[in-house]
């Protein structure tokens, strides 16, 4: 069964945190040996949520590699993302690089796994030797904001709330503490 976003993307980055100290050159895009995970982003349809979200035009996809934003330019990587998203992940970076902290030295870095061109996005901050969490971007008021961030599954009531597209938000949510399927 697959796992959600959220929950693969905490792990994913919990489990890094335990990784080598030296982390290699960014050099772009990698594939797996395998060949089996693509090496640019797949447009997807997201399946038709109810309510007043129409049906995604093409969700932007970036594979289990994701997109890695360790500097400014990484940004450049996000491959059919609207301008204002990517602009949105380099502040975000440049204040997360800007947070000082004695014991977590190495900067951050921000993941993009899924983009929705009409306003959501999901990904994850992640430290190098400290972990990180997953995170679900949308836009509000016309700027995108981070509107939840956790290692656990997000709660049903925020994917609600900003009426995120099941092709962002994955799988499962939480609802009174038990986990549910999530539907738009």
């Amino acid at each position: 069964m697959r796992r959600t976003l959220p929950a693969a993307i905490a792990i994913l980055l919990l489990a890094a945190g335990c990784g080598s100290g030296s982390p290699g050159p960014s050099a772009g895009p990698t594939s797996s040996p395998s060949g089996s995970v693509p090496s640019t982003p797949v447009a997807t349809s997201a399946p038709a949520p109810t309510g007043s979200t129409a049906a995604a035009p093409g969700v932007v996809d970036y594979g289990d590699d994701e997109v890695t934003v360790s500097k400014p330019s990484d940004a450049g990587q996000l491959t059919g993302a609207p301008d204002d998203f990517a602009a949105f992940i380099r502040a975000e970076l440049a204040r997360q690089q800007a947070s000082k902290d004695d014991v977590c030295t190495e900067k951050a870095e921000i993941h993009v796994a899924r983009v929705d061109p009409r306003g959501w996005a999901s990904g994850g901050l992640f430290i190098p030797q400290c972990g990180g969490n997953a995170a679900l971007w949308a836009k509000v008021g016309g700027a995108w904001k981070e509107v939840w961030a956790g290692q656990t599954l997000p709660d049903c009531s925020i994917l609600k709330k900003y009426r995120f597209p099941v092709a962002i938000a994955q799988g499962t949510c939480v609802q009174g503490g038990k986990e549910i399927p999530y539907t738009a």
